[in-house]
C-alpha cells in the first residue's frame, strides 16, 4: 500500500513555555492528537514555577515522543527556542506557542503543502479564540489571507502595518520548516520583541522559498498575558540595533528592494524611542518637558491620548466584567455544526452551520473566526455529527460545551478534553 505523503518524515515541534500551566494541558493535548504521528515535542521550559515543570514531566512519562529542557532562570522566548532547535533531530520543524492549539490535521495538511509545493516553509492563517471576550472576529491574515498557496518574500515579512491600517503582521504566523533549509540559522537572543520576524526575515534572505496557505489551522489564544503592551526602552534599542544592522547582511539586489521598507521600519521604532522617553519625563512628573517634546512631535501627543482612550475603555470592560458574565449566561447559544455526513438536522433550539468536508476547507477561516469570536462572547454549546463536524468543533476550543450528536466514530476527542454527552 502506498505510503500517504509526508508519513515518514519526522517534525520536531518547537515549544517555549514560561509560566504556562494554566493553557499547557490543552496546548500539548493538541499535538498528542495530531495525525501525522511522526513526530517529537521539544518544550523548552524557560525558568517556570508556576507548576508547568510537573505538568511537562507528567506528559513526558507519557509519551516518549515529548522530551523537556529546563532551564533555571527565565532568558527569553528567542534562546528557549534555540535550546529546543540544538536538540531538535527532525527533517522538517514547527513552532507552537504553549498557550496556542493546533488543529489536530494541521500538521499532516502542512506538510503535504509544503511537498507539493517543494517549498521550504508553509505558514497557515490564525484565528484568535479567548474565554474573554474578542473585541470582534480576527485572525492574523485577516483580508490578506490567501485564495489560492501564495509565495512570499523578505519584502512581505519585513513590511509591518501600523496601528489602525490594512495589512497583516507575518512575524505572528508559525510555519512548518524545511531542516535543511533551516541551516545553522537561530533565533536573535538579545531580542524579545520581533524576534519570530526577524528569525523569518534572514530565513527568506538565505533564498529560502516560504508559501502562505489558504486556511486556519492554528488556534492563538488571547488572554490577558498575551495582549500587546508597550515596548520597553531595552527591547527597543536592540529591535533598532537589529534593523541597523540589516543592510549589511543585504545583497546589492535585496538591498535595492527592501530599502525603502527599511527606512519606514527604522523610523517607526525611532518615534517608539521617542514616546518611551516621554512617558518616562511623564512618570517623573516633569510635565513642562513632556509638553515641550510634544510641541517638537506632536505625533506624540497623538499617541498619548490612543493609549489613554484604550486604557478607559479597557477599566470599562474590567467593571462590567460581572455583569458581561452574567449576560453571557442568559445569552447562551446552541450550535448544531452540519457536515456532509450528517443525516437530517437536528430539530429545535439552535443554529445549523454547514461545515465542509475536512479535505477541503481551505478558503473557510471567515467561519472559523466568527466562531470563536461568538464563542468569546456568549456561553456556545456546539453539537457535531460527523467527522467534518469534529473536525470543525477543534476550531471552537473556547466553546462553554462541545456535544457529539448520537455515535461519531473517530480516534480524535473533542477538543480541550470535553466529554461527549
Amino acid at each position: 500500500m502506498q505510503e500517504p505523503a509526508g508519513q515518514g518524515r519526522m517534525i520536531s515541534i518547537i515549544m517555549a513555555n514560561h509560566q504556562g500551566a494554566p493553557y499547557l494541558r490543552d496546548a500539548l493535548r493538541s499535538v498528542a492528537s495530531q495525525t501525522h504521528a511522526d513526530w517529537e515535542l521539544i518544550v523548552a521550559d524557560d525558568g517556570s514555577s508556576d507548576g508547568s515543570v510537573d505538568i511537562l514531566r507528567e506528559v513526558a512519562r507519557q509519551d516518549p515522543r515529548v522530551q523537556v529542557l529546563l532551564h533555571e532562570t527565565p532568558s527569553g522566548p528567542a534562546a528557549a527556542r534555540n535550546r529546543a532547535l540544538a536538540a531538535a533531530r527532525g527533517d522538517w520543524l514547527a513552532i507552537c506557542d504553549s498557550d496556542d492549539i493546533m488543529h489536530p490535521d494541521r500538521l499532516r495538511r502542512l506538510l503535504a503543502a509544503a511537498e507539493a509545493l517543494d517549498a521550504d516553509a508553509v505558514a497557515d492563517d490564525m484565528v484568535h479564540f479567548a474565554t474573554e471576550p474578542l473585541a470582534g472576529p480576527r485572525s492574523v491574515l485577516g483580508s490578506d489571507a490567501p485564495e489560492v498557496p501564495r509565495q512570499i518574500g523578505p519584502a512581505d515579512m519585513l513590511r509591518v502595518p501600523e496601528p489602525g491600517t490594512s495589512g497583516a503582521q507575518l512575524g505572528y504566523l508559525k510555519p512548518l520548516i524545511r531542516r535543511q533549509a533551516l541551516a545553522a540559522l537561530r533565533y536573535d537572543e538579545a531580542l524579545t520583541i520581533g524576534e519570530d520576524q526577524d528569525f523569518y526575515l534572514r530565513l527568506l534572505l538565505q533564498g529560502a522559498r516560504m508559501w502562505l496557505l489558504p486556511e486556519a489551522l492554528y488556534l492563538y489564544r488571547r488572554h490577558p498575558h498575551s495582549l500587546s503592551h508597550r515596548s520597553t526602552r531595552r527591547q527597543i534599542l536592540a529591535a533598532l540595533a537589529a534593523m541597523e544592522a540589516l543592510p549589511g547582511q543585504l545583497s546589492a539586489s535585496q538591498h535595492i528592494e527592501l530599502k525603502h521598507i527599511i527606512e519606514e521600519r527604522r523610523q517607526v521604532l525611532q518615534d517608539r524611542l521617542a514616546f518611551e522617553a516621554l512617558a518616562e519625563t511623564l512618570k517623573q512628573r516633569r510635565f513642562g518637558a513632556a509638553l515641550r517634546q510634544i510641541l517638537r512631535h506632536p505625533a506624540l501627543g497623538f499617541r498619548l491620548v490612543q493609549i489613554a482612550w484604550a486604557k478607559m475603555r479597557s477599566i470599562g470592560r474590567g467593571q462590567g466584567g460581572g455583569q458581561a458574565g452574567q449576560a453571557g449566561e442568559a445569552a447562551a447559544e446552541r450550535v448544531h455544526l452540519i457536515g456532509p455526513a450528517d443525516g437530517l438536522p437536528p430539530q429545535g433550539e439552535g443554529q445549523h452551520v454547514v461545515v465542509p468536508d475536512p479535505g477541503a476547507d481551505g478558503g473557510h477561516s471567515s467561519l472559523w473566526v466568527d466562531l470563536c469570536y461568538r464563542a468569546s462572547r456568549r456561553a456556545l454549546t456546539v453539537t457535531y455529527g460527523d467527522e467534518a463536524g469534529l473536525s470543525a468543533a477543534w476550531r471552537i476550543p473556547a466553546a462553554a460545551h462541545i456535544k457529539a450528536r448520537g455515535a461519531v466514530v473517530s480516534d480524535l476527542m473533542p477538543p480541550q478534553g470535553r466529554r461527549d454527552g
